[in-house]
């Protein structure tokens, strides 16, 4: 099965690193309309939080009904289509919220769950959909939670560094976040054209 666990690694990395680069240049999109004081990246932090609790939630909750990483594929083609907006679509949300809210922190809560909640909540289903999918694999998988956990924060740790020390210095940040995108969007693309589920027999009284 090494395809599957390529697949697999491949979702985790891309993903997880993908993640914590929107978090770091989220920052970037927010300064200009809301400052950069410490209330700033209090609201992206937890913002990201709660982005990431709805998309365990659901990637857990997912994994159980619909076991295929075929399904994952689909909501991550989604997520990689929003994630290419979101350098059109943040001047104008930017803009109406602080026209509107004074507060800079209820109006960066509020532009910050706008415009990430839907893609950050799809990519943390990643991790809890991938374990829910080895648990009913678990007979003929050598993968566990810890070793999901572990390649999805590589990943993160990647996307982090890679981002705040060579990314933000060489593109600007739009052009930065298309390319998330788009490496987003071919990674699905990949993901269901190698068709893994036909791979992979799952327990179905286990997901039950």
């Amino acid at each position: 099965m090494p395809i599957v666990y390529a697949v697999f690694i491949l979702l985790l990395v891309t993903y997880g690193a993908v993640v914590m680069s929107l978090e770091i240049l989220s920052s970037n999109l927010m300064s200009p309309y809301f400052g950069g004081s410490i209330y700033i990246w209090g609201s992206i932090i937890s913002s990201f939080m709660v982005h990431f609790s709805v998309g365990y939630v659901l990637g857990g909750w997912l994994s159980r009904k619909l076991p295929r990483i075929s399904v994952l594929a689909i909501f991550l083609v989604l997520c990689s289509l929003w994630v290419l907006a979101i350098p059109y679509m943040y001047q104008p949300v930017c803009e109406f919220l602080s026209d509107r809210i004074e507060d800079v922190r209820l109006g960066s809560l509020a532009a910050m769950n706008l415009i990430f909640l839907v893609p950050v909540s799809i990519m943390a289903m990643v991790s809890p959909y991938i374990i829910g999918i080895t648990a009913a694999w678990r007979r003929q998988s050598a993968f566990t939670a810890g070793m999901v956990l572990f390649i999805s924060t590589v990943g993160s740790f990647a996307g982090t560094n890679v981002t705040a020390f060579t990314l933000i210095g060489l593109f600007p940040v739009s052009r930065i976040i298309l390319g998330l995108g788009v490496i987003c969007l071919a990674v699905s693309l990949l993901v269901l054209l190698l068709r893994p589920d036909r791979r992979i027999r799952i327990n179905t009284w286990d997901c039950r």
